[in-house]
């Protein structure tokens, strides 16, 4: 079932370019509040999926296995997650893209390391063209529109987060129902939240972002495409397919995005942008075709 994992990894990537573009039109709200309204919105949608689908939470998984579900529920989302918003405030989407750009190469690493996956001739192939990609993408003339560093350092750290989060995750997946650890990441993230945010004083400013709004327009379907659609795609690109293969194509997100940044969001996308997205592409289609 690698293709279908491949497909997922591939869906997850276009779902979260159009998620990101969406929260980045929220405005200015607390990053934590925000990451604890949207899990909390997914674990409704979550749970009525797994009602309706009649699953059930896996008890007999054993206390090793919770625990690293748990620990990557925090490093990736209640962690991570928080860290990405922060940062996608401060910097646009068009940036967000480029930052997105560490979390390929660290899975990538991760995989071979810990995991032990092995690497095929695609992976070989197409990984330094996703790398040189990268790295035009990235490349900024001298003297040219000064970038918020914070803002940046809060991206990085977001997506690293969520790179250390998925290898944890990983072996769980393999052997667990899809939904149902979908649904026991978020929630986890959701009640990790809720105490850090009541002993940073932050409660009622968060509590104030699930009063029904007119920012609801914005952040609903901010909800829906990313943690509830672009989750299940990712997790299950994980699940059915190598986490080294699911990263690279994961990592077309970052083209997904500069095209929706700059034809929906009005961006300006340098030049030397749109070359590195096609290599990146390239390699994306070797990894997927090797």
């Amino acid at each position: 079932m690698m293709w279908l994992g491949e497909m997922m990894a591939l869906g997850c990537a276009l779902t979260w370019a159009i998620a990101v573009l969406l929260f980045r039109n929220i405005g200015p709200v607390d990053a934590r509040g925000l990451n604890l309204f949207k899990n909390t919105v997914a674990v409704i949608l979550l749970v009525l999926t797994m009602l309706v689908m009649g699953r059930h939470l896996d008890w007999h998984r054993s206390a090793r296995d919770w625990w690293l579900l748990a620990g990557s529920a925090v490093l990736g989302i209640t962690i991570g997650d928080s860290l990405f918003f922060a940062g996608l405030q401060r910097i646009g989407a068009n940036l967000a893209a480029v930052t997105d750009c560490v979390y390929a190469p660290v899975v990538v690493a991760l995989s071979v390391l810990v995991l032990h996956e092995p690497i095929t001739h695609g992976l070989l192939l197409g990984a330094p063209l996703v790398a040189a990609g990268l790295v035009v993408v990235t490349w900024q003339k001298p003297g040219g529109v000064a970038i918020d560093r914070l803002g940046v350092a809060y991206a990085v750290g977001g997506v690293l987060a969520t790179a250390l989060g998925v290898v944890m995750a990983k072996p769980i997946l393999e052997k667990s129902d899809l939904l149902e650890v979908t649904t026991v990441r978020l929630a986890v993230a959701a009640l990790t939240l809720l105490p850090i945010q009541a002993l940073t004083g932050r409660l009622r400013t968060t509590w104030a972002l699930f009063k029904p709004q007119r920012l609801w327009r914005k952040m609903l379907p901010a909800v829906v495409v990313g943690p509830y659609v672009s989750m299940l795609l990712w997790l299950g690109g994980l699940k059915y397919a190598p986490v080294s293969r699911a990263a690279l194509l994961n990592q077309m997100a970052t083209v997904f995005l500069l095209l929706l940044s700059r034809f929906v969001g009005g961006e300006v996308v340098p030049k030397r942008r749109w070359v590195g997205a096609m290599l990146a592409l390239s390699g994306a289609l070797c990894v997927l075709t090797g």
